[in-house]
C-alpha cells in the first residue's frame, strides 16, 4: 500500500505546487517524492498564473527523475498546443514549452485518464473534466475505472477533443465536460432511469461552487447530493452509490489562498506506466488497431499496477481481490528481473495448428511496437509457411523469428524457454503433448500459457511442477481461453460488486453458438476417455493444495433446473461438467474477497425441456463411445487435427456468459459476452494472456495460478479493450 495525492488544475503557480509537494514529503531543496507517495495531476499546468514555464520545470524533472511515481494528465490547457487539439486561450506559452508538451504527449508521458483504488475498496477514474455518460457509452461501457481508463489511454478521437463548442450538450470529450451540466446532471438522469454507475471518479477543470464567496452554481438535486470542503477546495456529489469529486482549486489569476491536493492513504493506482514511443498517439474508435511487426528491442512500456510507487497484490476487477496470493515472494520477483535482457518477450509454441495459426494472425495484429515475439515448433518449413502468410497481411512479420522445439525434444524445449519471457502453447492434446514444455518453463522462471480444458492435466502439472515454479518466479496459467477466462474474469466480475464479508452465491449461465476443430474434438474424447485417471490426478492434488480452514469454497454441479429468475433468461440450466467451476473455486480459494462462504454453479441455458433432456442425453451418449477405443479413433478421423470452421462460419458465432450473483442482501447481475467462442475470442483472450504477462505489472504471483489471480483487473481491460464485453447489467 501507498500515498496517492490528486493534484487539481495548478494554472501556472509553481509556488502552489511547490508547497503542496513539500507538505506531502517531497524533499525541500530538489522536490523528489518519497518512495511510498505517487502524485497524480489532472491537468491544466498551465493557464493565467504567473509562470507557467515554472510550473513545466518542476513537473519535466518529476517525470525525468520519478516516471513511476508521477503521473501527468492532460488538460484543455495543454491540449491547445498539441497535434488535434484547437487554440482557444490567447496568452500561448513558449515555442520551447510548446515543443516540451508535445515530447510529452508524443512519448506517453502525458496521459488522458488513470485509474485509483482506495483502501475501501472503491475505484475512481480520473481524467481532466471527467467522463460524461454519453462518452462512457461510445467507449463500449467499461465495466471498471481501470478499463475506462486504458481506453481513455488509447486516446479516442475524436472524442478526446470535442467540448470546445458543444454547449454543454452532454457530449463533451473527458477534456471539455462541464462538471454540473454535463457530468454530475447527465450521471444523475441516467441512475434516474434505470442506469447503473460503474465506479467513481476525479476531475478538475470545473468547479460547481465559487470558494471565493462560497457560493452555488446549480441548484436542485446536484446541490443536494454534494458536500463541499471549503478549506481544500473539494466538491462530492454522489451519484448511484458512487462519489464523483472536484478538485480544481480555481487559482485564476491570483492563487487560491488555501487548497490542498485530495489524499487517499493506503490506495493502489491500477493504471499507469508509459506507452511506447511512436505508439502514442492511437487509432480512433472503430478502426482497426495498428500493426505490430515483429520487430528488434526492449518489450513496450505497459500499463502497470502500482501503490505508492511498489507493485501491490492488486489486480482484481471493481472492488475485487486484494489479498496476496500464495505463491509470491522475492525469489519469484528476482527471477523475473533476471529473465528481462533475454532475446525474446513472447514465443508461441504450436502457430501451425488451427487455433494457433489464428493466434498467430492475431499477434501479428496487436503486438505493441518493439515486442519481441517468434514462432516455435518442430517443422521448420511449415512454420516458415505460416510466417509467409503472416507478412502478406503484416510486412513487418517477414523477419519474424522460427525457433526450433519439440515436445518429444526436452532439450529443445529448455533451449526455448530459456530463450523468452513468455510462452503460449497451443499443442493438444495437453495430457499427450504438453508437459514437456511445463516442466521446462517451472524450471527456466518462464511465464507460460494455454488452452487446456484438461482437469488431469492440470491437476497434474500443479503436483509435478508448482512447487518448482514457485521456487523459479513461474506463473503457470492455463486454461487462458474460452475456458475459462470469461467465466473466472467474470465472477470476479460480480463478486467485486458484492459485500466481502457476507456469504456469497453465484450462477453462472451459458448461451453460445459455436464450432469444433479436430484439436478440440481430440482432447475433449480423451478426456472423457480418461475419467480414471482424472480422478487420481485429483486426489493426488488435494493434500498438496488445502483449502483455507476459515473459509468455504463450493463448486456444486447441481442438477437440471429452471435458470436462475434474477438472471433476466428463460428456460433451463442444464449443469456443465467443464473445468470452469473448477478454476473458479481456485480463484476464490486464493483470493480472500470472494468472501467467508462462497459457492458457484456453472450451466448451460436452453430454452425447451424437451431440448435440456436431449443434450444431457447426448452427453452420455458421447461419454460412453469415448471409452471405446476404435469408435473414439473413428470419431477423431471424421475431423483430423488443424482443422476447423471457417471464417464464415465463426463470424456467425458468439457466446454469453450472464453471471447472477448474491450476498449481503444484495443481488448484482453481470455479463460476459462476445464473437466466436471456440476459436476468434479464444485466440484473443490466448494471445492477450500472454501479452499481459509480458507487459502488464501485475500481482507478484508464481506457480500455478488462475488468471483471476495472476492478472485480474489488467487481464480484463485488455479483453475490454480488444472488443469482449464486461457489463454489470443490474446491481
Amino acid at each position: 500500500m501507498g500515498r496517492v495525492i490528486v493534484i487539481g488544475d495548478v494554472g501556472g503557480f509553481p509556488d502552489q505546487l511547490r508547497a503542496a509537494l513539500i507538505a506531502a514529503g517531497a524533499r525541500r531543496k530538489d522536490l523528489r517524492l518519497p518512495a511510498d507517495l505517487t502524485v497524480i495531476q489532472v491537468g491544466d499546468l498551465v493557464d493565467r498564473g504567473p509562470d507557467s514555464s515554472g510550473v513545466l520545470r518542476i513537473v519535466g524533472e518529476r517525470l525525468d527523475d520519478q516516471p513511476d511515481q508521477w503521473i501527468q494528465l492532460l488538460g484543455n490547457h495543454e491540449s491547445q498546443y498539441l497535434p488535434g487539439g484547437e487554440q482557444f486561450f490567447p496568452e500561448r506559452l513558449s515555442k520551447a514549452d510548446a515543443r516540451l508538451l508535445r515530447t510529452w504527449w508524443e512519448d506517453g508521458r502525458l496521459r488522458v485518464a488513470a485509474a485509483v483504488r482506495t483502501a475501501d475498496d472503491d475505484d475512481y477514474l480520473l481524467s481532466h473534466a471527467g467522463l460524461t455518460v454519453a462518452c462512457w457509452q461510445e467507449l463500449g461501457e467499461p465495466a471498471t475505472a481501470a478499463a475506462a481508463a486504458r481506453l481513455l489511454d488509447e486516446r479516442p478521437e475524436p472524442m478526446l477533443w470535442r467540448g470546445f463548442d458543444t454547449g454543454a450538450d452532454g457530449k463533451s470529450g473527458p477534456l471539455w465536460a462541464e462538471a454540473g451540466s454535463e457530468l454530475y446532471g447527465e450521471w444523475l438522469d441516467f441512475y434516474a432511469t434505470g442506469g447503473f454507475v460503474p465506479f467513481g471518479q476525479v476531475h478538475g477543470h470545473s468547479q460547481i461552487v465559487g470558494f471565493r464567496d462560497r457560493s452555488w452554481r446549480v441548484t436542485g438535486r446536484i446541490r443536494q447530493r454534494a458536500t463541499v470542503d471549503w478549506e481544500a477546495r473539494h466538491v462530492r456529489v454522489r451519484a448511484g452509490g458512487r462519489v464523483l469529486i472536484g478538485v480544481d482549486p480555481k487559482h485564476g489569476r491570483n492563487g487560491a489562498p488555501s487548497w490542498r491536493p485530495l489524499a487517499f492513504d493506503g490506495a493502489t493506482v491500477l493504471l499507469t506506466g508509459h506507452p511506447p514511443t511512436g505508439t502514442a498517439r492511437a487509432t480512433p474508435l472503430g478502426a482497426t488497431r495498428p500493426a505490430g511487426p515483429a520487430a528488434t528491442g526492449g518489450p513496450a512500456a505497459a500499463d502497470s499496477a502500482v501503490s505508492g510507487g511498489e507493485p501491490t497484490a492488486a489486480g482484481a476487477v471493481s472492488g475485487g481481490a486484494r489479498s496476496e496470493p500464495a505463491g509470491a515472494g522475492a525469489s519469484g520477483e528476482s527471477s523475473r528481473r533476471a529473465r528481462a535482457d533475454r532475446p525474446y518477450d513472447v514465443v508461441l509454441f504450436g502457430a501451425t495448428g488451427f487455433t494457433g495459426g489464428l493466434t498467430a494472425d492475431y499477434l501479428a495484429r496487436h503486438v505493441p511496437q518493439g515486442c519481441r515475439w517468434a514462432l516455435a515448433g518442430r517443422d521448420e518449413a511449415r512454420l516458415a509457411a505460416v510466417r509467409d502468410r503472416l507478412a502478406a497481411t503484416v510486412p513487418g512479420c517477414a523477419d519474424l523469428p522460427l525457433l526450433h522445439a519439440d515436445s518429444a525434444d526436452p532439450a529443445s524445449l529448455a533451449a526455448l524457454a530459456a530463450a523468452t519471457r513468455v510462452v503460449i502453447s497451443t499443442v493438444g492434446p495437453y495430457v499427450l503433448h504438453g508437459e514437456p514444455l511445463v516442466a521446462a518453463c517451472a524450471a527456466a522462471g518462464t511465464d507460460y500459457v494455454d488452452l487446456t480444458g484438461e482437469p488431469e492435466f492440470v491437476d497434474d502439472m500443479y503436483v509435478r511442477h508448482h512447487a518448482a515454479a514457485v521456487a523459479s518466479g513461474a506463473r503457470l496459467v492455463h486454461a487462458c481461453g474460452f475456458d475459462s477466462v470469461p467465466h473466472d474474469l467474470g465472477v470476479l466480475l460480480t463478486v467485486g460488486r458484492l459485500p466481502a464479508d457476507a456469504p456469497i452465491r453465484v450462477d453462472g449461465h451459458v448461451r453460445a453458438r459455436g464450432s469444433i476443430s479436430g484439436g478440440t474434438l481430440a482432447s475433449a474424447l480423451l478426456a472423457f476417455s480418461r475419467r480414471g485417471q482424472t480422478a487420481r490426478a485429483a486426489r493426488a492434488r488435494r493434500p498438496l493444495d488445502p483449502r483455507p480452514a476459515d473459509r468455504r469454497v463450493r463448486t456444486p454441479l447441481g442438477g437440471l433446473r429452471r435458470v436462475h429468475p434474477g438472471s433476466g433468461l428463460q428456460g433451463w440450466a442444464v449443469p456443465l461438467p467443464t473445468i470452469d467451476p473448477q478454476l473458479v473455486g481456485r480463484s476464490a480459494t486464493a483470493l480472500e474477497r470472494y468472501g467467508p462462504d462462497f459457492a458457484y454453479t456453472h450451466s448451460a441455458v436452453v430454452r425447451r425441456l424437451p431440448v435440456a433432456l436431449a443434450a444431457l442425453a447426448g452427453a452420455a451418449v458421447l461419454f460412453v463411445l469415448a471409452q471405446l477405443g476404435p469408435v473414439r479413433r473413428w470419431l477423431m478421423r471424421r475431423l483430423p487435427g488443424g482443422q476447423g470452421p471457417g471464417p464464415t462460419q465463426r463470424e456467425k458465432n458468439w457466446f454469453s456468459v450472464r453471471f447472477v450473483g448474491e450476498g449481503g442482501g444484495r443481488r448484482v447481475v453481470t455479463e460476459v459476452s462476445g464473437g466466436d467462442p471456440g476459436y476468434g475470442e479464444t485466440a484473443k483472450m490466448l494471445a492477450e494472456s500472454a501479452l499481459c504477462l509480458a507487459f502488464d505489472e501485475l500481482p507478484p504471483t508464481s506457480g500455478q495460478v488462475t488468471t483471476a489471480v495472476a492478472m485480474g483487473e489488467a487481464l480484463t481491460a485488455r479483453l475490454v479493450a480488444a472488443g469482449l464485453k464486461f457489463e454489470v447489467e443490474q446491481a
